[in-house]
C-alpha cells in the first residue's frame, strides 16, 4: 500500500525533527487537522523513517566506474560523489543517524527501487504464512494489552519436582512462550517456576525467575509449546517492570510478534471482500410494547434492489409490516439463536397506488390456500422469496478496539474509547438484528406457477395483503464498507454541465475530493477512460458571480449501466477551484468529527458481529488456487453443517464448490448455483449435485425425491461475486504498526489480496426448495428435525 499522498507532505516535515526536543510541540502543530488514524499513520511512518538502518547502498550497477567505496556509520557504500555529496548533508539533517529516510532518500534520487521488505527468519516467514491461511473468523481481533517481543535465551523450569530445560520464545511483561525440545504433557493451570539463566548471570542486581501459570500447550512435532501468565498476585512487579523495559529496548532489534495485527488486518479486508458485494439487507430492529419498529436499514449498491422493493409510491419504506405480531412471535419461539423464516411475496399496482402481499409458508396452510397463492404470485414480475434471519442484538459488539497494543501511541488509546453518549442513546433502543435475503429463483417460477388458480377464489388473497404505512420511522443509511480511495470524498449535490467536442450533458454531482469528482448524468454520452472533458457549476457560479467558467477534467472511471462518471482536476487554480476546495474542507472537518462517524462506525461494528451468513473466497495464483470458507461470527444452523463437513469430510465441500468454479473457467460474477448435499448417517456427507445441472423442474424434484430417500438432504444456495479490490485506506493503523515492526507481514498481506479473486455467499434453502417442490408438510418437517439430529447441539 503506498503511503497516502495527502499525508507525504506532513511526513517530509517531520522526518528530520524526530531527534529535536521540540518534535512533540512540532508533531502538534502539524497534525492537528488531522483525524487520530491519520495522526497516528504519520507518527508510524516517522518513527519507521528514523529507525537505524543497516543497508548498504550499491549504485555500481546504475552508475557503473563512477561510483566509489563510501564508508559511513560503519556501513560501506558504493556511490557516486553526487551521491555521496547528498549522503553527507542527510547525515548531517539526521545528527549524524543513518536510518531508512536516508536509505530511502538516497536510492529514489538516483533511480534505484528500494528493496522488498524479506523475512527476518525462517520462524517469522513460517508464523506469517501460517497467520495468513489460519481460519477466517469474521468480527475476531486478537487484542493484546501490550507488545509482545521475539527473543530467544535459555530457561530452566521447575513443575513441582521436575526440572526441564526450554528456550524462550516471546516474552512481554505479563507473559510468556516457551519451547521444550520434548513430548511433555501439564495439567491446566499448573503452575512453574521460570528462571531466565543467562539474564541471571548478565543481570546479577536483578531477580529473574518468576512464577506464571500454564494457560495453554500444544505440540508441535517433536517439541512442546507453553504460553504462560505471571502471576500477579506474587510480589513479582519489579520483575515484570524489568521486562517492560527490556521489550522497549529491544524491539527494534528483536522485532515484536505482530502476527494478531496482521491476522486482524487480514480478517478486516475479507469481511469487506464478503459485505461489499452481499446482497442481504441488514436491518436494525426495535420491539416494544407497541409493535416491532425498524430505525435503521443498511443499504448500498449491491442490496439496494431488496429496498427498493420494499418502497411503495411515495417511496414509504414498507418492511415493517413483514415483522406481524403473530408472524414475530413465531420467529421468537425458535430456540436457536438465529431465527429463520421465508416469505412468499407479490405486489400489486392499483389506481397508481402499489401493495405489498406476504405470507409464510405455515400462514398458508392454516388458510388453505396455498396452491392458491403460490400459482398466482408467481405468474407475475414482481414475485419474490425471501428470507428473514433474525437473532438479538449484544449492544456491546458495537465497540471494537484495535489489534495493537495501546502502548504502540495514544492515538491507540484514543480509538479504543468507548462509544460516545450520543451514539448509546441512538443505539439504545435496538433489540434485534436481522438479514433480509432475496432467495427468489427465477428458473424455479415454473414449479410455483404450476399450482392451479381459481380466478374466482383471488379475493381470498387479501388477507394476506399488508396495511400500507403512510410514514415510516425507518433511516436508510447509505452504507458502504468499502472505499477503495486513495483520498478521502465527501457527498455533495449541485447541478454541473459537462461539455465535450460536439455535445453538452446536464447532471449532477455526488461526491468530491481534493484532486476529483463523481457525476451523476441525465444520460450517457458514451465516456472513456482518458478522455478529456470541461466541467461547468452553473449553481456554484451564480452564487460566486462568476460566469463562463469552466474546469478541466479527465475521465478515471464509467459506469454507462448507471450514467456515473469519476474525473480527475487536471489544471486550474480559478476561483471554482479554490471555492470547490473551500467546500471540501469544510465538510471533511464535519465529517472527520467524532459525532459525525461515530454512528456508522458504531453500526459497522454491530453488523460484522451479528451476521449469520456463511460465505467463501477463492485464491488463485499462477502456482495455486484453493477454496477457504469463513466463519460467520454468529453460529447457525448452516455453519454447524459445515462443522460437520469439515469434521467427517475434511475440505470435500470447498474442493467440490472450486471444481464448479473451475468448470465455469470462474466466469462466474453474479451467478446463482444450488448444491443439494445429502447426509446418509453421521459419517457420511455428500455434496453431489448442482440442481442447474439438472435438465429441468420435474427432474429436479424426481433428484430431490431421491436424494431424500436416501437420507436426509440440506440445500444451500450459491451467490457468486468477483472479489473487490481490498481497501487499505480501512487497515492503514494496522499496516502503520506492521511496516515499522513486521514490514515482511505488511509486504506479503498485499501480496496475498492480490490472489483472492472471488467471494461467494452461502445461504440454507432447505426448506424453501422442498416447498417448491411440493414436498408434504410432514416430509419437510421430518427432514427438518433430521437435520437438527446430524447438528445435535442446535435445536429449532
Amino acid at each position: 500500500m503506498d503511503f497516502p499522498a495527502h499525508l507525504q507532505s506532513i511526513v517530509d516535515k517531520l522526518s528530520p525533527a524526530k531527534a529535536s526536543a521540540t518534535f512533540d510541540k512540532v508533531f502538534k502543530a502539524q497534525t492537528k487537522k488531522l483525524s487520530n488514524s491519520e495522526r497516528f499513520l504519520v507518527k508510524m511512518e516517522v518513527n519507521r523513517l528514523n529507525k537505524a538502518c543497516q543497508r548498504p547502498i550499491d549504485l555500481r550497477s546504475k552508475h557503473g566506474s563512477l561510483c566509489q567505496a563510501h564508508q559511513a556509520n560503519g556501513i560501506q557504500h558504493y556511490l557516486p560523489q553526487p551521491a555521496i555529496e547528498r549522503l553527507n548533508q542527510l547525515l548531517e539533517t539526521y545528527k549524524q543517524n543513518y536510518c531508512f529516510a536516508i536509505y530511502e532518500q538516497i536510492l529514489f534520487e538516483y533511480k534505484q527501487k528500494p528493496q522488498a521488505q524479506s523475512y527476518d527468519s525462517k520462524t517469522q516467514r513460517s508464523e506469517i504464512e501460517r497467520t495468513l491461511i489460519s481460519p477466517i473468523e469474521f468480527g475476531q481481533r486478537v487484542i493484546r494489552n501490550e507488545e509482545r517481543m521475539h527473543y530467544t535465551t535459555q530457561v530452566s523450569l521447575n513443575i513441582g519436582k521436575l526440572k526441564l530445560e526450554a528456550i524462550t520464545c516471546d516474552i512481554s511483561p505479563s507473559g510468556l512462550r516457551i519451547k521444550i525440545k520434548a513430548e511433555h504433557h501439564f495439567e491446566s493451570d499448573e503452575l512453574l517456576q521460570v528462571i531466565f539463566v543467562k539474564w541471571q548471570s548478565k543481570f546479577a542486581e536483578q531477580t529473574c525467575r518468576a512464577t506464571y501459570k500454564l494457560c495453554w500447550q500444544k505440540l508441535e512435532g517433536d517439541n512442546t509449546l507453553l504460553g504462560l501468565a505471571i502471576l500477579p498476585d506474587l510480589d513479582q512487579f519489579e520483575f515484570s517492570v524489568f521486562i517492560d523495559k527490556y521489550v522497549k529496548s529491544y524491539r527494534r532489534k528483536y522485532k515484536l510478534d505482530a502476527c494478531n495485527t496482521l491476522q486482524s488486518a487480514r480478517n478486516i479486508l475479507f469481511e469487506q471482500c464478503y459485505f461489499y458485494t452481499h446482497t442481504a439487507l441488514p436491518l436494525l430492529l426495535t420491539r416494544d410494547s407497541e409493535g416491532v419498529h425498524i430505525p435503521y436499514v443498511c443499504k448500498q449498491s449491491s442490496n439496494a434492489h431488496v429496498l427498493d422493493y420494499w418502497q411503495d409510491e411515495h417511496s414509504v419504506c414498507q418492511l415493517r409490516q413483514l415483522f406481524s405480531g403473530a408472524r414475530l412471535l413465531n420467529l421468537l419461539n425458535q430456540i436457536t439463536p438465529v431465527k429463520h423464516e421465508y416469505l412468499f411475496c407479490f405486489t400489486h399496482i392499483q389506481q397508481g397506488k402499489k401493495y405489498h402481499f406476504s405470507a409464510t409458508y405455515d400462514e398458508l396452510v392454516e388458510a388453505d390456500l396455498l396452491g392458491l397463492f403460490l400459482g398466482f404470485a408467481a405468474q407475475k414480475s414482481s414475485w419474490r422469496v425471501l428470507k428473514i434471519q433474525l437473532q438479538e442484538i449484544d449492544l456491546k459488539n458495537a465497540q471494537r478496539a484495535v489489534a495493537i497494543p495501546e502502548s504502540a501511541g495514544e492515538e491507540i488509546t484514543q480509538q479504543n474509547q468507548p462509544i460516545t453518549p450520543e451514539v448509546t442513546a441512538q443505539l439504545a433502543n435496538l433489540t434485534h438484528f436481522a438479514l433480509l435475503i432475496d432467495v427468489t429463483n427465477q428458473y424455479a417460477k415454473a414449479s410455483y406457477s404450476d399450482h392451479q388458480v381459481d380466478t374466482q377464489q383471488l379475493e381470498r388473497l387479501m388477507r394476506f395483503k399488508q396495511e400500507k404505512l403512510a410514514t415510516t420511522q425507518t433511516q436508510a443509511l447509505h452504507f458502504q464498507f468499502l472505499g477503495k480511495r486513495k483520498e478521502p470524498r465527501i457527498r455533495y449535490s449541485s447541478a454541473i454541465q459537462l461539455e465535450l467536442t460536439d455535445t453538452k450533458v446536464t447532471g449532477q454531482t455526488m461526491n468530491i475530493s481534493t484532486n476529483g469528482i463523481q457525476l451523476k448524468l441525465k444520460n450517457w454520452p458514451e465516456l472513456e477512460r482518458g478522455q478529456y472533458v470541461l466541467v461547468a457549476f452553473p449553481e456554484l457560479a451564480k452564487k460566486l458571480k462568476l460566469k463562463g467558467e469552466l474546469i478541466k477534467y479527465q475521465v478515471m472511471a464509467t459506469n454507462a449501466d448507471n450514467c456515473l462518471v469519476g474525473l480527475r482536476l487536471v489544471s486550474g487554480s480559478s476561483a471554482l477551484v479554490q471555492a470547490l476546495g473551500k467546500i471540501f474542507d469544510a465538510r471533511m472537518e464535519q465529517a472527520q468529527s467524532p459525532a459525525s462517524t461515530a454512528l456508522e462506525h458504531a453500526i459497522r461494528n454491530l453488523i460484522v458481529m451479528s451476521t449469520s451468513q456463511c460465505c467463501g473466497f477463492v485464491y488463485r495464483s499462477e502456482h495455486n488456487q484453493f477454496n477457504m470458507l469463513a466463519q460467520p461470527s454468529t453460529s447457525n444452523r448452516l455453519s454447524a453443517l459445515l462443522d460437520k463437513c469439515h469434521t467427517y469430510q475434511a475440505k470435500a465441500l470447498e474442493h467440490f464448490i472450486l471444481k464448479r468454479f473451475e468448470q465455469n473457467n470462474f466466469a462466474i460474477n453474479k451467478s446463482i448455483f444450488e448444491l443439494v448435499i445429502t447426509v446418509v448417517n453421521q459419517h457420511d456427507i455428500f455434496p453431489d449435485v448442482w440442481l442447474d445441472k439438472v435438465t429441468d423442474e420435474p427432474s429436479r424434484q424426481l433428484l430431490v425425491q431421491q436424494q431424500l430417500a436416501l437420507g436426509h438432504v440440506w440445500v444451500v444456495r450459491l451467490e457468486c461475486h468477483d472479489a473487490i479490490e481490498a481497501d487499505w485506506h480501512a487497515i492503514e493503523l494496522e499496516l502503520s504498526y506492521l511496516s515499522a515492526f513486521q514490514p515482511a507481514g505488511a509486504q506479503q498481506l498485499q501480496n496475498y489480496f492480490a490472489h483472492i479473486k472471488h467471494s461467494y455467499t452461502l445461504t440454507d434453502v432447505t426448506r424453501e426448495v422442498l416447498v417448491r417442490y411440493e414436498f408434504t408438510a410432514e416430509q419437510i418437517s421430518q427432514n427438518h428435525t433430521q437435520q437438527n439430529e446430524f447438528i445435535f447441539d442446535i435445536f429449532d
